[in-house]
C-alpha cells in the first residue's frame, strides 16, 4: 500500500465521519426545533397566562390527593429535581407517556410527580395500568394548572432543587422529554449522564405530525 494511497484512504474516511457527524447534529437541530414548533401549536391560542411559567419562576406548592392514597406535595421533594408532568383523563399521549416517565424515575435523578386532570379514579387507573413507581395525583377544576399557566398536555417542568423552574415544554414523546432535561441542563449547567443502555427515551424519529391533547379551558 503505497503512501499517497493510504494519505487518499485517510482523507476519504474522514470526510465520510465528518459528513456523518455533520447529518447528525443537523438532524437533532430540526428535532429541536419541531419540539418548539409543537410547543407553540400546542399553546395556541397564545394568550396571557396560557403558555406556561417561563424558567426562572418558582415553582407554585401544591398538595393533592395521590391515586396510591394520602396527600402529596410538592414540597415533600424539596432538594431534589422534580420533573412535573401535567395530563389529562382520554388523553392518548398522556397514557403513552407513562412508561418512559417510569425509565426516568428509575435511571435519572428526577421525582417523577404526575398531575392528572379527572376524577380520582382516572388517576388510579393510570397508576394501575403503568405500574406507576411515581405519585400520580389529582387536581380538580383546573386549579394547579392555572396556577402554572399550561393548559396542554402532556406538558411537563423541571422544577430544580431550590424549586425553581428550570424548564418547560410538551412531552408528548419520549425525545421531547430528553430535549426538556438538555433544557434545564443548558439553563443551570448540570450534567445529566444517560448512557445508551439506561436511557430514559427510546430513540426515534421526530415527526410533524405528533399528537397531543390541547385544553382551552
Amino acid at each position: 500500500m503505497t503512501t499517497p494511497w493510504l494519505a487518499s484512504y485517510l482523507i476519504l474516511w474522514g470526510l465520510v465521519l465528518g459528513t456523518g457527524f455533520l447529518l447528525l447534529g443537523t438532524l437533532r437541530s430540526l428535532g429541536r426545533l419541531q419540539w418548539r414548533l409543537d410547543e407553540l401549536e400546542a399553546t395556541r391560542p397564545v394568550r396571557k397566562g396560557r403558555e406556561g411559567l417561563p424558567p426562572g419562576k418558582q415553582a407554585p406548592e401544591f398538595t393533592l390527593p395521590s391515586a396510591a392514597g394520602g396527600d402529596v406535595s410538592l414540597s415533600d421533594f424539596a432538594g431534589r429535581r422534580v420533573l412535573l408532568v401535567f395530563t389529562q383523563s382520554g388523553c392518548g399521549p398522556c397514557h403513552k407517556i407513562l412508561p418512559h416517565l417510569n425509565r426516568v424515575q428509575q435511571n435519572v435523578d428526577h421525582q417523577v410527580l404526575v398531575v392528572n386532570s379527572g376524577e380520582a379514579e382516572d388517576a388510579a387507573d393510570m397508576a394501575a395500568e403503568s405500574a406507576a413507581g411515581f405519585p400520580i395525583l389529582t387536581q380538580e377544576e383546573w386549579r394547579i394548572s392555572k396556577q402554572y399557566q399550561v393548559f396542554a398536555t402532556p406538558y411537563a417542568f423541571v422544577v430544580d432543587e431550590s424549586g425553581v423552574i428550570a424548564a418547560k415544554g410538551v412531552v408528548s414523546t419520549p425525545q421531547y422529554i430528553r430535549y426538556l432535561f438538555e433544557a434545564a441542563q443548558q439553563r443551570d449547567g448540570n450534567v445529566l449522564e444517560i448512557s445508551d443502555r439506561d436511557s430514559l427515551v427510546e430513540r426515534e424519529p421526530v415527526s410533524s405530525s405528533t399528537s397531543r391533547e390541547v385544553i382551552h379551558a
